[in-house]
């Protein structure tokens, strides 16, 4: 089994636009979005060096798997629409299994998560007044202060957004990228698995225990009404691949496990080796392409 890994992806479009006067752009930046063409050369070689499993490799029998080539499993964040208009074609044209991590709000309610409405504005300044240089825009994609909206809390995040509206004198309503819809997720084939992704995208750790206990219960009710009786239990991705960075250690492993997880994932730049914990199986951004992802099973074969 440690010769797992596990990929996160976000967003694939035909023709991604760096225009950055659109959320697409900051994406773009972010590594979360890659052009269509990108997207198949890296599938391309995964097919070729790598073995592509599915959420049922957690399942087989320690004897059923062969040691010759690292084992991948490709997951997608979030739910946006492209997940149904353009990544489910490709891996469907190569059979290919996967797992999907929705987050509810923005599936259920049409809500704009906390990162995507700092991008809209940003985009929304660009397009307008550009109050924001660039230094001082980067600062919001990358630099200190998209780390502090990343470790904020609900009630914080919400005001760091105030303020930014204030600051290019936005009033036109934010608007992200379209998410898939709940009946859009029902209809899904059985190749792609369901875990849950969060309700807003807030670190749990951020949250209260009572605020933590309550989203999850929600957002794994949600999931097993789009999905009942799925085989490998209940799966988890940690919003923006942290458990515990803003709380106590184990604190969230713990809330997360009461709550009757079996796997839960991570996320951070380099890959690191699976411990065998289910609850903290690592995965690693496809956000440099396939040049960043092939030393992942060059090194740790």
């Amino acid at each position: 089994m440690n010769r797992l890994r596990v990929i996160c992806y976000h967003r694939v479009l035909p023709d991604p636009s760096d225009d950055l006067g659109t959320v697409e752009a900051y994406h773009r930046r972010r590594g979360m979005l890659h052009s269509l063409n990108d997207f198949r050369q890296q599938l391309d070689v995964l097919q070729q060096e790598c073995v592509i499993v599915g959420a049922d490799y957690f399942g087989e029998p320690a004897e059923r798997v062969e040691p010759d080539k690292p084992r991948v499993l490709l997951t997608f964040d979030d739910g946006y629409e492209d997940f149904a208009s353009v990544i489910l074609p490709e891996l469907t044209e190569r059979n290919l299994p996967c797992v999907l991590f929705p987050t509810k709000a923005p599936v259920a309610k049409q809500y704009v998560p906390p990162r995507d409405q700092v991008y809209a504005i940003l985009a929304s300044d660009y397009r307008g007044h550009r109050h924001l240089c660039e230094k001082e825009r980067e600062r919001w994609v990358s630099g200190d202060r998209k780390v502090a909206m990343l470790e904020a809390s609900p009630a914080a995040q919400a005001e760091m957004i105030r303020m930014l509206c204030a600051d290019v004198g936005l009033t036109e309503p934010m608007m992200g990228p379209a998410h898939m819809r709940e009946q859009q997720i029902e209809k899904l084939p059985s190749s792609v698995y369901l875990g849950a992704h969060g309700l807003y995208h807030h670190e749990f750790g951020s949250l209260t225990p009572d605020d933590l206990k309550s989203e999850l219960d929600e957002i794994l009710g949600w999931i097993r009404k789009l999905r009942p009786g799925q085989g490998q239990g209940a799966w988890l991705a940690y919003p923006n691949g942290k458990a515990d960075r803003c709380s106590g250690p184990g604190a969230v492993a713990a809330a997360v496990r009461a709550a009757g997880v079996n796997r839960a994932f991570t996320a951070s730049r380099e890959f690191r080796a699976w411990s065998g914990d289910p609850l903290a199986i690592p995965r690693v951004f496809s956000r440099d392409g396939i040049d960043y992802l092939r030393p992942i099973w060059d090194k740790y074969a």
